[in-house]
């Protein structure tokens, strides 16, 4: 019965995973689409460049926020010496630049996809940017 119920639970938390992140596929939203002229191949595209690092993606937003908290309340018990708190430090920052890196590389993926013209109207200050639209 646990099984069944831990199941239950996984499934549930991959759905609202997945749920959260079609609000967030700005090449999903029929606009979008129709202001940058996406076509049908090139959504499919960008959405298998955004599923096939979703893991990697993941993986790395988990281990940069559990040092975070690691950090956090290290510092917090005040127990840290000065190599400590540092060497701790370097690796929340380490951590946190491997998230960038991963996240820009999705981007750059999705924006190989498109066209000079499209990535102009999603490039920052454009009109479909998706720091515009966050």
């Amino acid at each position: 019965m646990r099984a069944v119920i831990s199941f239950l639970v996984i499934l549930a938390l991959f759905g609202q995973a997945a749920l959260m992140a079609q609000r967030r596929a700005w090449w999903r939203d029929p606009d979008v689409q129709r202001r940058l002229s996406l076509t049908a191949s090139q959504v499919t595209e960008i959405d298998l460049r955004f599923r096939e690092t979703l893991d990697e993606r993941r993986k790395n937003r988990v281990e940069a926020d559990k040092a975070d908290a690691e950090l956090t309340e290290a510092l917090a018990r005040g127990d840290l010496s000065d190599g400590d708190a540092e060497a701790l430090a370097g690796r929340v920052a380490q951590l946190q630049a491997a998230r960038n890196i991963s996240r820009t590389r999705v981007l750059l993926k999705m924006y190989r996809v498109l066209t000079p013209e499209q990535r102009a109207q999603l490039a920052p200050g454009g009109s479909q940017s998706p720091a515009a639209r966050s």
